[in-house]
C-alpha cells in the first residue's frame, strides 16, 4: 500500500502515519510518502494508492494544500483501476460545524475527481479530525484493503 500527503505543520503527516500502523495492523506492507518524495513507479506498482492532506475549512475548496495535491495527481501517470482511498485532517470549532462539513466534503469531492481523471478508483474517503486519527485511519485502510486485488 502506497500513502501519499501532503503536510504543513505535521497533521496529515501524524494521519499518514495512522494510516501506515492501521495497514500493518492488518498484515500489509507500506511505503509512505509526501507528494514531494512520491515516485509513480512505485506507486503503480502498489495493490494500492492512499492521498491525504491538510485543508484550510476557512477557505472554499480546501485552498492552497488542496491545489498541491490536485496538481500532483494530475502529473500521475494512468491509474488503470487502482483502489485509491482519500483522507483530509481538519480542525473546527463547534459553531463552525457545517463549514468544516461543507468545506471536507469538497476538498476529498476535488481529490476524488482529479483521481478518477487518472482511471483510479475511489473506494474510501475519509475527513480526519486532527484528534481522532486512529480510528478514521482504520475505517480508512479497512475499506481499501476490501478492494484490493487477491
Amino acid at each position: 500500500m502506497y500513502i501519499t500527503y501532503e503536510s504543513r505543520r505535521g497533521r496529515a503527516r501524524k494521519a499518514a502515519e495512522a494510516v501506515a500502523e492501521s495497514a500493518a495492523n492488518h498484515g500489509e506492507s507500506t511505503l509512505v510518502r509526501t507528494i514531494a518524495e512520491a515516485v509513480p513507479d512505485d506507486i503503480l506498482a502498489a495493490p494500492a494508492l492512499i492521498i491525504g492532506c491538510w485543508t484550510r475549512v476557512d477557505t472554499p475548496f480546501g485552498g492552497e494544500p488542496v491545489r498541491l495535491v490536485t496538481k500532483w495527481i494530475d502529473s500521475l501517470p494512468e491509474l488503470h483501476g487502482k483502489p485509491i482511498g482519500m483522507f483530509c485532517t481538519y480542525t473546527f470549532f463547534p459553531h463552525r460545524f457545517a463549514d468544516t462539513a461543507a468545506r471536507t466534503a469538497e476538498v476529498l469531492a476535488l481529490l476524488g475527481a482529479g483521481v478518477e481523471r487518472k482511471g483510479g478508483k475511489v473506494v474510501s474517503s475519509h475527513a480526519f479530525h486532527f484528534q481522532a486519527f486512529e480510528t478514521s485511519a482504520e475505517t480508512l485502510v479497512s475499506e481499501v484493503i476490501d478492494h484490493m486485488p487477491g
